[in-house]
């Protein structure tokens, strides 16, 4: 397990406060898309708003991202 650093942002002007959390490296992907789902959810208008789910490792360095809807 490894401490990573998640957060959303839309990689330019948006970015919201960094969340921790324990995860094995061959979680990343996993774990980006389930926080995504479940903003989705609760949160149907950020859908295709550029917004994506950023995961950082200890370095600081992006190692997922996933969008929070559909790539164009």
């Amino acid at each position: 397990m490894e401490l990573f650093r998640y957060k959303f942002t839309d990689l330019f002007d948006f970015s919201s406060p960094s969340m921790e959390m324990w995860l094995a490296p061959t979680e990343l992907l996993e774990f980006a898309s389930i926080v995504a789902q479940h903003m989705l959810a609760a949160h149907p208008d950020l859908v295709d708003k550029g917004i994506c789910v950023a995961v950082y490792n200890s370095g600081g360095i992006p190692v997922s991202m996933v969008p929070l809807g559909t790539v164009h």
